[in-house]
């Protein structure tokens, strides 16, 4: 048989062995289809939470006071630990006092004499008046035992000034603490001559047992805040009307610090259109200093709010989001607006409703348009402590 007469067998064989093959496969068994993803859905938390303000702040000392040299002259010495904490009163420098001294000596002795000249002048005007009654001198002789007599007490008057102001001098060459607090370094060392030309910066002290905050608000935080505590403007209120404010340092995911609000300037700034505020917190820890930078929170109101887990909500370029699934088990994707954290839970402005299904586990397995199985659960709620809670990111 030639070559091209066994092509021509081949496919007539296979021509026939086709449609036995097409009857082998149509007999095999339809694949099963896979079930939808198991998804843990729950309703949105409805709880009170409450409306906050929130404002960038710095530290502040709540007494600074910078110790000068009063007087010129030597330092003789310095009688602090650098950094330690002084008491209202301790002596922390003294300036040479032999100058101030010696001052104060020449002034006693020479208001003795003018109170000696004085003793002597009230005298002949005594006199003086007597003789003047029996016409023993004349008009012009008393009147000027009298003058005498005025121009030795502006003398001892004068003389007095001048020893309490050498005795004033000489009390500054010891240099004490006006107010108590911790102390910095000596600016100045031992044998240097201060308050010669300036006067002479020694060191500081700052009282550091409470620390003010200062921030600045906008107007319109002005007015809600003021719509809250009506009388933070007014007048002084007591402690019990003043706005409570809670802060956050740096390193903090809290805010486990509280204070008051005890002053706000009388007018805003037009330049900015901002009012100066500040608060002031307690600082037993010793953790506050001055020039820290801060957030500071002010409570406005209680308010009612959906919440979802903060693990629920997504980010797209549209915005933020959460995932829903519809009475058909479908997956559909929300666009919220979205509030502060409440512990582990985010606030909802809007965008949900109390009745939706939102996953809120095995997000992974949820496709905005695909179909899910979904498992029910319930939002358990996280309360709020001012330790726990987070910072606002806005809407």
């Amino acid at each position: 048989m030639s070559y091209e007469s066994c092509q021509r067998l081949s496919a007539i064989l296979l021509a026939g062995l086709w449609p036995l093959i097409g009857l082998l496969g149509c007999g095999r068994a339809p694949q099963p289809e896979l079930a939808p993803p198991e998804v843990i859905v729950s309703h949105p938390l409805n709880k009170k939470v409450t409306e906050f303000l929130e404002f960038p702040g710095t530290t502040a000392a709540l007494e600074f006071v910078e110790i000068r040299a009063r007087v010129e002259g030597w330092l003789e010495s310095v009688d602090f630990e650098p950094g330690s904490r002084v008491e209202k009163g301790s002596l922390l420098f003294v300036i040479d006092p032999k100058p101030y001294q010696a001052q104060v000596d020449q002034n006693e002795a020479a208001l003795k004499g003018r109170e000696a000249d004085l003793r002597l002048k009230e005298a002949n005007l005594r006199r003086g008046v007597q003789l003047l009654s029996t016409g023993s001198i004349s008009q012009l002789q008393y009147d000027v035992q009298s003058a005498e007599e005025s121009v030795a007490v502006s003398q001892v008057g004068i003389t007095k000034a001048n020893l309490e102001k050498s005795m004033l001098d000489l009390s500054y060459s010891r240099v004490t603490a006006p107010i108590a607090g911790r102390v910095s370094r000596n600016y100045v060392d031992v044998g240097n001559l201060v308050g010669a030309k300036e006067k002479t910066v020694l060191t500081e002290i700052v009282n550091d047992d409470s620390v003010y905050v200062y921030f600045d608000i906008s107007e319109r935080d002005l007015l809600m805040l003021m719509r809250r505590w009506p009388r933070i403007q007014t007048e002084t209120p007591s402690d019990r009307e003043k706005p409570p404010a809670y802060l956050q340092l740096a390193d903090e995911s809290g805010y486990p610090h509280e204070g008051k609000i005890d002053f706000s300037e009388p007018r805003l700034d037009p330049s900015t259109g901002t009012l100066r505020v500040r608060a002031i917190f307690n600082n037993e820890k010793k953790l506050l200093i001055p020039g820290l930078f801060g957030r500071v929170r002010v409570p406005l109101e209680d308010k009612e709010a959906l919440l979802v887990p903060e693990l629920a909500v997504g980010i797209a370029q549209a915005g933020r989001y959460v995932l829903v699934v519809n009475k058909d088990n479908v997956v559909e994707q929300r666009l919220v607006e979205t509030g502060r954290l409440d512990g582990t839970l985010r606030v909802i402005e809007k965008g949900l409703m109390q009745d939706e299904w939102v996953v809120v586990n095995a997000i992974q397995q949820a496709r905005p348009g695909g179909k899910v199985t979904p498992k029910e659960s319930s939002i358990s709620s996280t309360p709020q402590t001012t330790d726990t809670a987070a910072p606002s990111s806005g809407k």
